[in-house]
């Protein structure tokens, strides 16, 4: 485990008071780092967190450190530095950074950068056309009829008494996410701008769902049939197909040029690129955890050792940025924040690396990357402008 999720792994358990002696002892010694004088970490830190989200704000603003390499600069949080930053944001929602870049925006711009995600909302297509808003206080599950946790039903009774299956499409908007649990156990994470189409049971043969756009994470029941074997759950999407017996993986098809990326963090699975099928001829990759596979338009298909990490943490509530240019770090900000991004720059090379919560807002966002040095107009509460920037950083 990397220092980063280290310390936050002992802020949490702290808050939750579940810390051991020797544990806050380790934490003490990190709190201690940001100044000359030693104190014991105050358990009133429960309570009021400013104490502590000061003396690490003394650090903030010399927290990125250059790499200037070929051309390409490289904006990263060193250690100490970086598990700062991102407990300061995990904790007190962001409003660290904010604090230090909002005094430099007038009332009007800082009203228009207070834009925030709308968390946990979708929409649910059933077969007949209908469409409903899911309440954001409640989850979906499935079994034999799609309800709310508290047993409201959505879908027509009467067809499930007479046996028939139905089928829906569960749909994210820009800013959304939701989770979903399928008649056979599995649970689905739905992230922003995504849409997964579902039947209301499964037979003893075959489990099956299809994602249709967007970005899931998938924890899969492990299920057998009257004779004991094991029944397959399948992931269908555009470019490929996903065969799993019981695991949990993440799908991401929201950049199709670039291919639609598996990544494994537990079990093993089997992807199948689709045209490889068409085409009669059957190529297949095993992935088992830590693997990932992309999948292209033409059916390529390649396998890689990943950091599975930054590719989970959107369904921890974070951003996790590694070697990202300008144009993916604003993608993502785009589908979450429902914003429009056009560029006023030459072509960027840099890249940047870190965390960012995602409950906070565009503004306190983006000021983290102000802090590298990128400049920003937003023109109204959907354009967002990205400028080229007066003054580099330079590595002393």
């Amino acid at each position: 485990m990397n220092n980063i999720n280290r310390y936050q792994e002992l802020i949490q358990k702290w808050l939750r008071g579940t810390i051991s002696a020797a544990e806050k002892t380790e934490l003490s010694r990190w709190y201690n780092s940001f100044s000359d004088d030693n104190k014991e970490i105050p358990d009133s830190y429960v309570q009021n967190e400013q104490q502590l989200r000061n003396r690490i704000l003394d650090k903030i603003n010399a927290s990125i450190d250059v790499i200037e390499h070929r051309n390409t600069t490289r904006y990263l949080f060193t250690q100490v530095r970086l598990v700062a930053a991102s407990v300061v944001l995990a904790l007190v929602a962001g409003v660290s950074y904010f604090t230090v870049i909002k005094p430099r925006l007038d009332k009007e711009t800082v009203g228009l950068y207070d834009i925030h995600p709308r968390g946990s909302s979708a929409s649910l297509t059933l077969s007949d056309g209908k469409v409903i808003s899911l309440d954001e206080q409640q989850s979906l599950i499935v079994d034999g009829e799609v309800k709310y946790l508290d047993g409201t039903t959505l879908f027509d009774p009467e067809a499930q008494r007479n046996g028939k299956i139905s089928y829906a499409v569960l749909s994210t908007p820009k800013g959304g996410q939701y989770q979903l649990r399928l008649p056979d156990g599995t649970e689905v994470w739905l992230n922003a701008l995504s849409s997964i189409r579902f039947p209301s049971g499964y037979d003893d043969n075959r489990r099956e769902v299809e994602l249709l756009s967007g970005e899931a994470y998938f924890s899969v029941s492990k299920q057998t049939d009257k004779k004991g074997r094991r029944v397959p759950f399948f992931v269908k999407s555009d470019q490929q197909s996903v065969e799993v017996l019981g695991t949990q993986f993440n799908i991401n098809t929201y950049n199709p040029r670039y291919g639609v990326v598996t990544t494994v963090t537990e079990g093993s699975v089997a992807v199948t690129p689709t045209k490889t099928l068409e085409r009669g001829v059957k190529v297949k990759a095993l992935l088992t955890a830590g693997k990932q596979s992309i999948v292209g338009q033409t059916g390529s298909l390649s396998e890689k050792q990943v950091d599975t990490e930054e590719y989970m943490a959107w369904k921890e509530g974070l951003f996790h940025f590694s070697d990202a240019t300008i144009y993916t770090v604003m993608a993502e900000f785009e589908r979450w924040y429902d914003i429009n991004v056009t560029y006023e720059i030459s072509r960027s090379d840099d890249l940047f690396s870190g965390y960012i919560p995602k409950d906070v807002s565009l503004g306190e966002a983006l000021s983290l990357l102000q802090i590298a040095g990128v400049n920003f107009e937003l023109t109204s509460k959907n354009n967002l402008i990205v400028k080229q920037k007066k003054d580099k950083p330079i590595n002393k």
